[in-house]
C-alpha cells in the first residue's frame, strides 16, 4: 500500500517533504531493529470474508429442509401400514377357509366343504363362551349357506356381502332389506370393529329367521340351532 502525499504542503524546510514508502516495509524494519533475535516478516493478508446468505433465501432453505423431512416422515408411515396391513392373519378374515368342494347347484355355486348347521353349532359355543364377534360370523355363514342350498344365493369363500346383497336382490327381493340388514351388523362387527354384545347377535338371529321364513325352504330343513325354533 502506497501512503498518498497529496495533502501533505510541498516544500517543508529541512527535507522533511513527505516520501512514499510501503507502511509493511516500514513495520519489518522496525521488528529488524527491535528485535534482532526474531524473524520477523510480513503479515498474511487477512482471509477474503464471504458474504453472508441473504435472510430471505435462508429461510427458504430452511422451509425445505422441513418439507422434505415430513415426507420422509409420511412416507415411513406409509410403508409400516402397508406392511402391517399385508401380514393380516388369515384367520382375522371371515371367508379365510379353503375352497372346498364346490359344486354347482341348480343356477348358484354351494361350497360343500362345510354345513349351515355346522357353522351353527359353532356360533352357539362362541356365544356361550362370549365371543360375539365370532358367534356372529359364523351364522352369517351359515345363512349364506341356507340361501345357497335354496338356490338363492351362490356359497363362494371370499365374496363379499356387497356381491351377496346384489345377487340377493334380484332373487328374492322380499328378504333382500332383512338381509341388508343382518349384513351390515356382519360388517360392522367384523370389518368395521364396532363393538357387539349379546344383544346385537339375538337381533341378528331374529333377522336371519325372518330371512329364512320368508325364502322357500327345501323339504326336511333342519331346525335352526340357538335360535328357539
Amino acid at each position: 500500500m502506497t501512503l498518498s502525499t497529496s495533502w501533505w504542503p510541498a516544500g517543508l524546510p529541512g527535507g522533511l517533504d513527505p516520501v512514499a514508502q510501503d507502511p509493511d516495509d516500514v513495520r519489518l524494519t522496525a521488528c529488524e531493529l527491535l528485535s534482532p533475535n526474531i524473524r520477523c516478516s510480513t503479515p498474511e493478508p487477512p482471509p477474503p470474508r464471504n458474504p453472508p446468505t441473504p435472510p430471505a433465501l435462508g429461510g427458504l432453505l430452511q422451509l425445505l429442509m422441513w418439507l422434505a423431512l415430513a415426507a420422509a416422515i409420511v412416507f415411513v408411515i406409509v410403508v409400516i401400514v402397508r406392511a402391517v396391513l399385508a401380514r393380516r392373519p388369515r384367520d382375522e378374515t371371515p371367508d379365510a377357509d379353503d375352497d372346498g368342494d364346490l359344486e354347482v347347484l341348480g343356477d348358484v355355486i354351494v361350497d360343500r366343504s362345510r354345513e349351515p348347521f355346522s357353522w351353527r353349532d359353532e356360533a352357539d359355543r362362541h356365544a356361550a363362551e362370549g365371543r360375539v364377534r365370532d358367534a356372529l360370523r359364523c351364522r352369517y355363514r351359515a345363512l349364506v349357506g341356507d340361501l345357497a342350498r335354496r338356490g338363492l344365493l351362490d356359497e363362494i369363500p371370499g365374496r363379499t356381502t356387497g356381491e351377496e346383497r346384489g345377487q340377493l336382490e334380484l332373487s328374492a327381493p322380499s328378504v333382500a332389506d332383512h338381509f341388508a340388514e343382518a349384513a351390515d351388523l356382519f360388517d360392522g362387527a367384523w370389518y368395521g370393529d364396532l363393538p357387539v354384545d349379546a344383544a346385537d347377535l339375538q337381533r341378528f338371529v331374529a333377522l336371519e329367521n325372518e330371512v329364512l321364513d320368508r325364502s322357500s325352504a327345501p323339504v326336511g330343513r333342519r331346525p335352526l340351532i340357538g335360535s328357539g325354533r
